[in-house]
């Protein structure tokens, strides 16, 4: 008769793979003021997907867009949205955007690409 810890384990092996996540961890960046961020989308994701930039000021967003679909990145505060990148295919492109102390959100805004795991955060101390 098996032991019981073992039928326990091979009853969980089987799903130890299954999981909601692809498998991708995103990065954390730090900036100093003033600094400039590069941003890479693809399906559905950007990387990096946390940022915090040392003090408030003037900051270059650039968006790589490695995916084969449409993206963009938008910045909110809150419900607000601050600026951002127009939706573009392959390639990329940049904007400068004036950043208070306080936290945002940096969005993919093309159709269901935010639930779908294009979200980020910006933090400014």
């Amino acid at each position: 008769m098996p032991r019981p810890w073992v039928v326990l384990v091979a009853g969980i092996a089987p799903f130890a793979g299954c999981g909601g996540g692809d498998g991708r961890e995103g990065r954390a960046v730090t900036l100093p003021a003033g600094g400039a961020l590069s941003v890479t989308a693809d399906e559905y994701s950007f990387e990096p997907d946390r940022v915090t930039v040392r003090k408030p000021g003037e900051l270059r967003i650039t968006l790589r867009n490695e995916g084969s679909l449409a993206h963009d990145l938008r910045v909110f505060r809150g419900d607000r949205e601050v600026d951002g990148t127009p939706p573009f295919e392959k390639g990329e492109r940049s904007t400068r955007v004036r950043l208070t102390p306080g936290r945002y959100r940096l969005v993919c805004t093309i159709g269901d690409h935010e639930k779908l795991g294009m979200v980020g955060t910006l933090t400014v101390r």
